[in-house]
């Protein structure tokens, strides 16, 4: 995996701290960090990078497999509670790793 690695700047806030965690319409959930930079991530493709290893090798998400029971911000990182009980744990800064947005993959 390719990580971006971003590192906190004496004085400032720590950039891979989220600030809120919430709900993008009806299919994401939307990070907003410490440095004010906002990260979507779709609940399939949180699933199927979730930190086990095991859910990247899933041919086909189910609708229970790709939909969040529960969400949380935890001191160690987001947690989501998947519909079929499987429990996924990002710690926070190889959440902000994941981003695809344009400023962290260097596209303009």
């Amino acid at each position: 995996m390719n990580k971006k690695l971003l590192l906190p700047l004496l004085g400032q806030p720590d950039p891979n701290v989220p600030k809120d965690v919430h709900l993008v319409g009806r299919y994401a959930v939307g990070v907003t960090w410490s440095d004010d930079h906002g990260s979507i991530f779709p609940f399939d493709r949180l699933r199927r990078d979730c930190p086990c290893g095991l859910c990247a090798g899933l041919a086909a998400l189910t609708p229970t497999q790709g939909w969040p029971q529960e969400i949380s911000k935890a001191g160690e990182g987001l947690r989501v509670v998947w519909a079929d009980t499987h429990q996924s744990l990002w710690p926070y800064a190889d959440l902000r790793a994941l981003c695809k947005c344009a400023g962290c993959t260097g596209g303009h």
